[in-house]
């Protein structure tokens, strides 16, 4: 015969789990969080590349980033091994 007894429904009932932003998510937070400091700061976003990056990726990420903050008008440009972001008449500020 079983046995029946109480208990406090917080003890019992399973925890939510918290879920994580998917790494697609993440990413697409770095980058914009990485280009809206580098406007806010007047400066210009480079992006150094390792050799398995792809190029029309990381361009790709900083376009959708720049289009999410709502700066149409970012320029992107590769330099070699790298990839620099701008606002035009701050060129002064690319490195």
């Amino acid at each position: 015969m079983p046995r029946f007894t109480t208990a406090p429904v917080e003890e019992v009932v399973p925890r939510r789990k918290q879920r994580q932003p998917s790494q697609r998510a993440q990413m697409q937070r770095q980058y914009r969080e990485a280009l809206r400091d580098a406007v806010d700061n007047r400066q210009a976003l480079v992006v150094e590349l390792d050799p398995d990056d792809k190029p029309l990726t990381i361009r790709s990420r900083l376009k959708r980033a720049a289009v999410a903050l709502g700066l149409d008008d970012v320029q992107i440009r590769r330099r070699r091994d790298r990839i620099v972001a701008y606002l035009p008449g701050n060129e002064e500020a690319e490195a």
